[in-house]
């Protein structure tokens, strides 16, 4: 890599995500709400995010119909519940480490506002849309205290979300501090910014030296600096430290032979990345990794087995098949809580005038595993059409929501989910879980089924 005089005054800006927001939030206004027990049975948790909505019906939860390809090769597995193994032939290879939901359910079926609520786990408030952090972010400040000297990784990273208008942006910090912005890398651009090559360390070294030399302003930050300033401080430091990090190519490399096994796409490439960084433990700790694509409102089957679904499926499948693998390989899988699934499911039945379906909230799917999950199992039952859950599968009997999944996963990573932030901007306490969902009040809570 080649860095240029540009390139290094700007590293500052890199991933920048941040509103402008008051600096207000202290650590001391976390407040638990109640008295929870978390499992902390992972390290780190990969979340796979289908942007756009999957099919259910002919991925994870199968029907039938006239509508239904004959090559989708649906078959019974050894689990009790049937599955397209010409869609996913790679991942059929693993169904004994997954747990299937198939009685989760969205509240949204507009995407913006869909991945707002899987980003975030709440619903999408118009005052407070700016100040609302991430899920990614809140573990970030949950685990700052826990860093150690030799992490050079970012605790939340983001691979390839899509940030059109109709999915809106990725989420970032809101409120709290900058250091809790995720890291953002596009791998279809094929642009990593954060490697170095050891011949350039050098050049590196001194280029830093002259930035701190004419930025002294740096200097004399202190908390009452303006916010913008100490952000910038902030982000051009943990840029720096990665940089200048010789294992940070390890991270980020990538042989032939692997990302062939991975499928040679930006999905497949992104998860390679995200193995390599659970497996340096440099303190990333969740890692959203997004498949665009599974909005298919048309020809869903494509043309000719072409396009549609058997282009996605396609992508996720060597992606996610040789990520369990080499996770469990690696005696990685076991701390690690893998989750996939997408802001929500489609229509039942049959197809539209245009081959496709629409946007569906009463039923989706959401697939679990490592950390504890019980693999070799479905959870939770649909009618034939698709359309209404007849089983919700656990102990809460009713649908599994965002919520839940969200205190499943702070549980998990050892989080107390009952927490709130206080003495936000707005005056209004954020809570990690927000009983008060889309239409009414749930007491969510941890899917704790899936580790029985």
């Amino acid at each position: 890599m080649k860095l240029t005089r540009r390139e290094l005054l700007s590293l500052g800006a890199l991933s920048v995500a941040g509103y402008d927001l008051p600096e207000v939030f202290q650590p001391l206004n976390v407040h638990a709400q109640s008295r929870v027990t978390p499992r902390g049975s992972a390290d780190a948790v990969i979340f796979l995010n289908l942007q756009g909505g999957p099919s259910q019906m002919d991925m994870f939860d199968v029907k039938h119909g006239k509508w239904a390809p004959e090559n989708r090769d649906v078959r019974p597995t050894p689990f009790g519940y049937e599955y397209p193994y010409g869609l996913m032939p790679k991942l059929a290879a693993h169904l004994g480490d997954l747990a299937v939901v198939r009685s989760a359910q969205a509240w949204e079926t507009v995407h913006s506002r869909g991945q707002y609520y899987l980003q975030t786990g709440h619903a999408v408030s118009p005052a407070r849309v700016k100040e609302s952090p991430a899920l990614g972010a809140v573990i970030a400040h949950e685990f700052a205290g826990q860093a150690k000297s030799t992490d050079f990784l970012p605790p939340f990273v983001s691979m390839n979300y899509e940030p059109t208008t109709m999915y809106g942006p990725l989420q970032g910090e809101g409120c709290l501090p900058a250091d809790c912005a995720p890291l953002t890398l596009d791998l279809a651009s094929k642009n990593l910014p954060f490697f170095v090559e050891e011949k350039d360390r050098a050049r590196l070294l001194r280029r830093w030296e002259t930035l701190q030399a004419m930025d002294s302003s740096r200097l004399s930050l202190d908390d009452a600096s303006p916010v913008g300033m100490r952000r910038f401080d902030s982000f051009s430091r943990a840029v720096f430290k990665m940089m200048n990090t010789p294992a940070m190519s390890s991270v980020l490399k990538m042989t032939d032979e692997e990302r062939a096994a991975y499928g040679g796409t930006p999905f497949g490439d992104a998860c390679l990345i995200a193995r390599n960084m659970v497996a340096a433990k440099a303190g990333a700790r969740f890692l959203l990794v997004t498949q665009p694509g599974w909005d298919h409102h048309g020809n869903i089957y494509g043309k000719q087995g072409q396009g549609g679904l058997y282009k996605t499926c396609s992508t996720l499948d060597p992606a996610f098949a040789s990520l369990l693998a080499d996770l469990k390989r690696m005696k990685l899988l076991e701390r690690t809580l893998i989750i996939c699934m997408g802001e929500f499911g489609r229509t039942p039945g049959e197809l539209t005038p245009e081959a496709g379906r629409e946007h569906y909230a009463d039923t989706m799917f959401a697939v679990f595993a490592g950390a504890g999950v019980k693999g070799g199992r479905a959870m939770g039952a649909t009618d034939a059409q698709g359309a209404k859950i007849t089983d919700y599968g656990w102990s809460a009997k009713r649908p599994v929501y965002t919520e839940d999944m969200c205190a499943t996963i702070y549980s998990a990573l050892g989080i107390d989910w009952s927490k709130r932030i206080t003495k936000t901007p707005s005056g209004r306490d954020f809570l990690y879980v927000d009983p008060a969902a889309g239409t009414k009040v749930v007491n969510f809570r941890e899917v704790s089924d899936l580790f029985a």
